[in-house]
């Protein structure tokens, strides 16, 4: 089908760009997100590097943005929001295989995928439902909304997985139902210069899962209802659901027949100015299963004025299971300001090669630093 549209055609060290504006896809009876997939399916058409821009309106979907390789995504001056009662991502890659027989279960595949970028412009938002879908959790026996960890990597608004060399900035996410955003098995990426803000159980900010490594995150902002940020190398060995209260799986990855080895690790993320209020944690690093982190550098994190936290930094074991002395290696943190945390840095694991500088703790309740095991930590407040 050919539509009269405009579609801008430039050239940058000799490949061929296009950018495709997503309201030049928009006709009468046409739903917002029928008039993305058209522009969306035109786009996987073109050859290398393609930009998908979203202005001139706000745009209310009914399920995910699906992004294929070379894909920037520019969201301008407008907002993305999702209707009321979508259970699905705002974006994710194509190289994940929906099994439509169960939709919310483990893919049928998840194949690589590459430089993608997804980036805001005078004042973007991406805004979750106003009021979630609601079903029974059918091992609790009770009616929930079908927010938090429990309801598995649909509830993400950003899930990128088996990405190598990808990009996110200069947004605001909103009403998020879980993690805000997500990577697993991820590599060279950006994050930078974004607000979140949730309130859900889970609501961590973003999230480093397994075989994430090379990434850095800098300028995020916003009151985030549990980890502002998080490295976390898990491997529960399980692919079959209900696992515990979990309904579906949390990593689709790393649930499609991957074994356990070192590509599974966390290693060499940079986590660079996190300041921001709520609950749990500013920064955390747990490792569980066998899996290790290393080579991460954590510095010029603060809280604002606004929360409740454990620790503004905590280095800690994931949930106890498995874990072996030293899993969790060379680590540097620096410049930890904590306003209303129990303690500035926190670590309950043994670790190795940890080095901590310039905790301040401005919390009269609370302390600066909480080691549990000192070897292998050289700290100076």
């Amino acid at each position: 089908m050919i539509y009269n549209i405009y579609i801008l055609v430039y050239v940058i060290g000799g490949l061929i760009m296009m950018k495709y504006y997503a309201k030049d896809y928009i006709k009468s009876k046409r739903t917002d997100s029928e008039s993305i997939r058209e522009c969306l399916y035109d786009a996987t058409e073109c050859i290398g590097r393609k930009t998908i821009i979203f202005d001139s309106k706000d745009w209310y979907i009914d399920e995910a943005i699906i992004l294929s390789d070379d894909t920037d995504v520019i969201i301008d001056g407008c907002m993305i929001k999702q209707n009321n009662y979508v259970f699905d991502n705002v974006f994710r890659g194509n190289n994940h295989i929906v099994d439509f027989k169960n939709p919310y279960g483990s893919p049928l595949l998840v194949g690589p995928i590459r430089n993608i970028s997804i980036k805001g412009k005078n004042n973007a938002r991406i805004v979750g439902c106003d009021i979630n879908m609601r079903s029974r959790h059918f091992v609790l026996n009770q009616e929930q909304d079908m927010t938090g960890d429990f309801w598995g990597w649909r509830t993400y608004q950003i899930l990128l997985s088996r990405c190598d060399n990808f990009e996110i900035s200069d947004l605001e996410l909103t009403q998020t139902r879980c993690w805000a955003m997500t990577f697993e098995l991820c590599s060279h990426g950006n994050i930078h210069d974004i607000s979140i803000t949730s309130s859900v159980k889970n609501g961590d900010g973003i999230d480093f899962r397994a075989g994430c490594h090379d990434c850095r995150v800098d300028n995020i902002t916003g009151n985030t209802s549990d980890d502002t940020v998080a490295c976390t190398a898990l491997f529960f060995g399980h692919n079959k659901f209900p696992y515990k209260n979990y309904l579906y799986t949390l990593e689709p990855a790393l649930s499609v027949a991957l074994e356990k080895s070192r590509s599974l690790d966390v290693h060499d993320i940079s986590i660079n100015n996190v300041h921001t209020g709520g609950l749990c944690h500013g920064v955390i690093c747990c490792a569980a299963d066998g899996l290790k982190i290393y080579n991460i550098d954590i510095k010029n994190i603060s809280e604002t004025s606004a929360g409740k936290r454990e620790a503004t930094v905590r280095i800690y074991t994931g949930y106890g299971e498995n874990y072996k002395d030293n899993d969790i290696h060379d680590i540097s943190i620096e410049n930890v300001t904590s306003e209303f945390s129990k303690y500035a840095f926190m670590c309950t694991a043994k670790v190795s090669g940890v080095t901590v500088r310039n905790i301040k703790q401005n919390n009269s309740e609370g302390d600066a630093i909480s080691i549990s095991y000192p070897d292998g930590i050289n700290a100076a407040v």
